[in-house]
């Protein structure tokens, strides 16, 4: 099977954009809290651990940046899902919503979905990235839905137009 790169460089616009996000949900889902089990489901190049500067659980489907091979070992107080559930199949999010659940209830859920508008994709071309929808399963509107079908919306940030973030809980 073919490797698909979908990890996000951050440089030049795309590290302000996505620092952006990463500091709204830390402050937002005040993830600096001490003794917090905290999961990157999706973490990619760690970025949410470095701005932390804090260890947390880190896990993605690339093995090369996982820090480990089952995530479902353990309850979390909170699991981030940032730019993640895209290349989620609906049965996908459902699965990981029922692992997530029936490790702890009160468990919160941030998730991180960008918009798909006409000011992303000039903002995706104007970063070079011409495949930025690429493998994805979901567009936004599935993934909202399946977010307001499946989860309590507590709060959401709009980041610049682009991107909302949805802090949730079961």
């Amino acid at each position: 099977m073919k490797k698909i790169d979908i990890t996000t460089p951050y440089k030049g616009l795309s590290k302000f954009y996505f620092e952006k996000i990463i500091d709204t949900i830390i402050i937002e889902g005040k993830l600096s809290k001490k003794n917090l089990n905290i999961l990157d489901f999706g973490c990619g190049l760690k970025f949410l651990e470095k701005k932390l500067k804090k260890k947390i659980f880190n896990y993605d489907v690339d093995k090369n940046l996982s820090e480990m091979s089952n995530w479902n070992i353990r309850a979390y107080d909170i699991v981030v899902l940032n730019h993640v559930i895209m290349y989620m199949s609906k049965n996908e999010f459902f699965d990981l919503l029922k692992k997530i659940k029936n490790k702890n209830k009160e468990c919160k859920i941030i998730i991180g979905v960008g918009k798909e508008s006409a000011l992303n994709k000039f903002f995706a071309y104007l970063m070079l990235r011409f495949d930025h929808l690429k493998n994805t399963k979901m567009n936004y509107k599935k993934q909202i839905k399946l977010l307001s079908e499946n989860l309590q919306i507590i709060n959401k940030k709009n980041i610049y137009f682009l991107t909302e973030i949805y802090f949730c809980k079961f």
